[in-house]
């Protein structure tokens, strides 16, 4: 804790300004991806039951991945209530948990001053701050993996073997938290980064091994991590052992008809979801490649990656959200390379000032795009100004005999974070709020539950595929695909959501809500595509949504 206290003035500035950045309208909009849908409702269902070892989504068994996102998710609703806020507060807390251990990891590694550009660099990379806007396992999955590494390189470097107990016991909670898996992920970037400190010595090798203590680090993992598939198999026999197989064994498979396509998806991936430093990263890159002598500066980082890569690369299922967990790793080799490297010649000094300008320049325009089409307040464009001026200020040339030169400087460095910083703290403000107009699930679980309190054990048909978060506001079973005649043709109590197209006059009557609710897909994970409906909604183009009625035949 003492070392928090001995940190400059610019250190407690970036952590603010990030902090702020995490915490701002976290909670406005309502539970949101299907993947946050689907373990907001398993919560919910985990409380009424009070049974939370059973995982439901929809009243329907759902052991497709391990519990612990839902524990810690049901033990913040314990405390908050059943809400946004609540369900989200534990991935905020892991997410800016991360950055800390990237940052602490940067200074066992680095020092002070690549620890402070490391920490910047990952907590406003793109996929992982949009990641922890809304509850999956992708953030607490990073922060556990993160944290066992976190362990085991402190152990490492300080000889203290009881860091290895404590990462055995991190890893136990990566796995609880997305499968056994990531034993092989986290034990393969420990076997390489050993090798190859061990300069491919095998007796030094199998030494380095043997302090890890390596039969009580795995009781310590299996007792933690895998006692929950006991306890499964133990209940649902033969049905749990299909899904778990098809959930981790089947997905880690390499893809049959492997190609070139396959192992350049990540690298593809992470140009945009390692933004706004990605840039700088595929420059480090290079630079390593062709330059060996600096390689084993990065060896820790560079172990992380490669093992990401190898297993990960020719998987069947690829998802980028499966990469967030390397996003430390690129963030150490980025930091580190930041303050080291020194351009010589034109072309590396005008390639180098490109990969911070580009994408500070792309935060700049971003912002000024969102204020100009969500026609935002003129008072948003002095975040903008204030960002640019900064910006510009950092990129002027400086000598090196002025006192000022070393913290213009570091502010040269985190222009890229700077712009980004300033578009996603206007998007989050401003717009966040705006798209609820367009998100009325909560206000139909408020009409079923609140003005009209009907009973729970009454289940809502819906016409068509499933609304993600509809059994969650409804706090009721969902049957989607449901065929409106046949619906409306049972005998009540009948709530039924259709339509309005497919309402018989004679049951207007009944309808309790009607509105329109986006359908353009199943749900509106794909931001820009809702974007793009919501926008053509403010103009009368209303071609992304669809009009429901709501039915209670009593």
């Amino acid at each position: 804790m003492n070392v928090f206290f001995k940190q400059t003035p610019v250190f407690w500035f970036i952590l603010s300004l990030i902090a702020l950045l995490y915490i701002v309208n976290f909670s406005v909009n309502d539970i949101w991806t299907e993947n946050e849908s689907l373990y907001a409702e398993s919560v919910r269902e985990m409380v009424e039951k009070g049974n939370f070892f059973d995982i439901n989504y929809n009243y329907q068994p759902r052991f497709n991945k391990p519990p612990l996102t839902y524990w810690l998710i049901a033990a913040s609703t314990g405390l908050f209530g059943m809400n946004e806020f609540a369900i989200r507060l534990p991935i905020v807390i892991l997410a800016f948990g991360t950055n800390l251990l990237v940052w602490s990891i940067a200074r066992m590694l680095y020092g002070e001053k690549t620890a402070l550009l490391a920490f910047a660099i990952h907590a406003i990379s793109i996929q992982f701050i949009a990641g922890k806007q809304y509850a999956s396992p992708e953030i607490p999955l990073a922060f556990f993996f993160t944290l066992s590494l976190y362990f085991f390189l402190k152990g490492y470097l300080s000889g203290n073997s009881r860091n290895y107990l404590l990462a055995a016991t991190a890893l136990g909670l990566t796995v609880l938290t997305k499968g056994y898996p990531y034993i092989i992920v986290i034990g393969g970037i420990i076997i390489i980064y050993l090798l190859i400190e061990s300069n491919f010595q095998w007796i030094e090798f199998f030494n380095k091994i043997k302090e890890l203590n390596p039969i009580s680090f795995m009781v310590i993992v299996s007792i933690i991590g895998l006692s929950w598939i006991g306890i499964m198999y133990y209940q649902y026999g033969r049905d749990f052992l299909v899904i778990l197989n098809e959930e981790t064994f089947e997905r880690a498979l390499p893809n049959k008809s492997l190609g070139i396509k396959d192992l350049f998806f990540y690298p593809e991936v992470i140009l945009w979801s390692f933004f706004p430093y990605s840039l700088l990263f595929v420059y480090a890159s290079f630079h390593y490649l062709f330059n060996l002598q600096s390689k084993k500066d990065i060896t820790f980082g560079f172990s992380w990656v490669i093992v990401m890569f190898i297993i990960f690369s020719p998987a069947h299922d690829k998802l980028p959200t499966y990469f967030i967990q390397a996003h430390p790793a690129l963030s150490l080799i980025s930091a580190h390379f930041i303050t080291r490297y020194t351009p010589i010649g034109k072309i590396p000094l005008i390639l180098w000032s490109l990969v911070f300008l580009i994408p500070a320049a792309i935060g700049i325009i971003l912002s000024t795009a969102i204020i100009t089409i969500f026609k935002l307040s003129v008072f948003y464009h002095l975040i903008t100004a204030s960002a640019l001026l900064l910006i510009v200020i950092s990129s002027l040339p400086q000598k090196n005999e002025t006192g000022n030169s070393s913290i213009i400087s570091d502010i040269g460095n985190l222009r890229p974070f700077i712009g980004t910083f300033s578009a996603l703290l206007i998007f989050s403000t401003a717009v966040l709020p705006l798209l609820e107009e367009r998100r009325p699930t909560d206000f139909i679980g408020r009409v079923i539950n609140q003005r009209h309190h009907i009973p729970k054990q009454i289940p809502l048909y819906l016409q068509d595929n499933l609304i993600h978060n509809l059994p969650f506001y409804a706090e009721r079973k969902v049957i989607p695909e449901s065929v409106p005649l046949e619906v409306l043709q049972k005998k009540a109590p009948i709530l039924a959501m259709i339509q309005s197209k497919n309402v018989p006059d004679s049951l207007h009557s009944r309808i309790i809500w009607k509105g329109l609710i986006y359908k353009r897909r199943s749900s509106e994970s794909r931001l820009l595509l809702f974007l793009e409906s919501y926008l053509k909604a403010k103009d009368g183009n209303m071609s992304g949504f669809t009009d429901y009625s709501l039915i209670y035949k009593k």
